[in-house]
């Protein structure tokens, strides 16, 4: 059989020419080539920017199952940890797992439309009902089920002196809303020395009740002085409360004017009713 001679593409000469002899005879050519163009940037810009999403969904879809994987495991060792009445490590365990749970909803929320409707329902409900167990447990242990992450010195004070760690958590709630409320106060320069200083004296307090329970037969009158040290903590707590109440109280002058006011003009009121 005689060889057939290849096809040469076609090259961009002929294309080109077209090109012009339409131009030669349309004046519309140069329009709708800007036209076409226009369409294929956005086309372009549509499909890359989808490929993108889809990408990104898929990521955070791994990440998710990656995340309900390893809050899955820790459940686990949480659980066992109650079984062994080891309450400072469940304790130390469950304030890392609850911001999990908190991430594993909001995120499962976010990625609904991706997901199959029973799965989510599924995971929303496991993850809302060990959220639920956890606070319950936390709550019988006296211990704060505040998700905000834990301090190292409260790891430390639930790893060695968990019968403190209630009043410690009080006072350094207490502590962040007086430095709050100081702020508008008239007289803040000279009132935040003041709490500053006990705040000084609660350290030197708790540093020492640490130490001495660390180890103990170091100490003399250990047992007297750790009670003693315990009782110190926990008035000082409460003389924290004290103070927030007064500055609460401070806050309320413009309140005490407005309600007497009113009062007086409700009694004026009353009295011009029955004259």
């Amino acid at each position: 059989m005689p060889s057939q001679t290849p096809r040469k593409p076609i090259g961009w000469g002929p294309i080109i020419g077209l090109i012009v002899v339409f131009a030669i005879f349309s004046e519309d050519l140069i329009p709708l080539l800007l036209f076409i163009g226009a369409g294929y940037g956005v086309y372009y810009s549509v499909t890359r920017k989808s490929a993108l999403e889809n990408k990104n969904t898929a990521l955070r879809l791994q990440d998710l199952k990656e995340t309900i994987s390893q809050c899955d495991r820790q459940i686990k060792l949480l659980e066992s940890y109650l079984d062994d009445k080891n309450f400072t490590q469940y304790s130390i365990l469950a304030k890392q797992i609850l911001p999990n749970l908190a991430t594993i909803k909001s995120e499962t929320d976010a990625l609904k439309s991706k997901i199959d409707l029973n799965i989510y329902k599924r995971i929303m409900k496991r993850a809302g009902n060990e959220e639920d167990k956890i606070n319950i447990q936390l709550r019988a242990l006296n211990i704060s089920t505040d998700t905000s992450s834990t301090s190292e010195q409260e790891v430390d004070i639930l790893t060695r002196a968990p019968e403190i760690v209630t009043t410690y958590q009080n006072i350094q709630r207490d502590h962040m809303e007086i430095l709050e409320k100081l702020k508008n106060a008239e007289n803040a320069s000279e009132l935040k020395a003041l709490h500053d200083i006990n705040m000084q004296r609660f350290k030197d307090i708790l540093d020492g009740y640490l130490k001495i329970k660390e180890t103990p037969k170091n100490y003399y009158n250990a047992d007297e002085r750790l009670a003693q040290a315990k009782t110190a903590l926990e008035k000082f707590d409460k003389n924290l409360d004290e103070t927030l109440r007064q500055l609460n109280e401070s806050q309320l002058s413009d309140f005490e004017i407005s309600l007497r006011m009113m009062e007086e003009k409700t009694q004026s009121h009353s009295s011009d009713t029955y004259s």
